[in-house]
Formats: structure tokens, C-alpha cells, sequence
């Protein structure tokens, strides 16, 4: 079974994309690598640098690393380099 990478490949990576998730957070990121897996495995999915977030409560900080699963991805949209 093939993983559903919402439409992120290489191409992307070391671009800053606008990326909305599932429970609302829209975030601001640099792309980092992606995480593909033969099969479908909670390890599948983006890593990235934040550049900001519309999350209130302080549990990410902007310059920080993070993973996100594709599956918790809505969309995305190319920013720029």
C-alpha cells in the first residue's frame, strides 16, 4: 500500500509552505524532510522548521523542529524558497 503524502515530495523540501492541519492550526514552515515508510506507519510524515503558527497556547516555538503525520495534514501551499 502506497503512502498518501497529500501531495508533498521532494520538490518541496527547503521550501516555505503554509500548511493547515486537521484540528485547525495553521502553520507557517520550512520544510524538512519527509518521512516515507513502505507501509502506512505512525512514522510517516513531515519534519520541518516553524516559523509561526496561529496556536495560542505556547506549545510550539517559532526556530524549533517538529513532525507532523500526513495524515494530520488539510492542505498545503508553496510560499516561496
Amino acid at each position: 500500500m502506497q503512502v498518501d503524502t497529500r501531495g508533498l515530495n521532494q520538490e518541496h523540501l527547503g521550501k516555505r509552505m503554509q500548511v493547515e492541519l486537521a484540528d485547525g492550526e495553521s502553520l507557517q514552515i520550512r520544510l524538512h524532510e519527509l518521512t516515507v515508510c513502505a507501509k502506512p506507519e505512525p512514522c510517516c510524515g513531515i519534519t520541518y522548521v516553524l516559523i509561526s503558527t496561529n496556536r495560542l497556547d505556547g506549545k510550539r516555538d517559532p526556530g524549533t523542529a517538529y513532525w507532523t503525520a500526513f495524515g494530520e495534514i488539510e492542505k498545503f501551499e508553496v510560499l516561496g524558497d
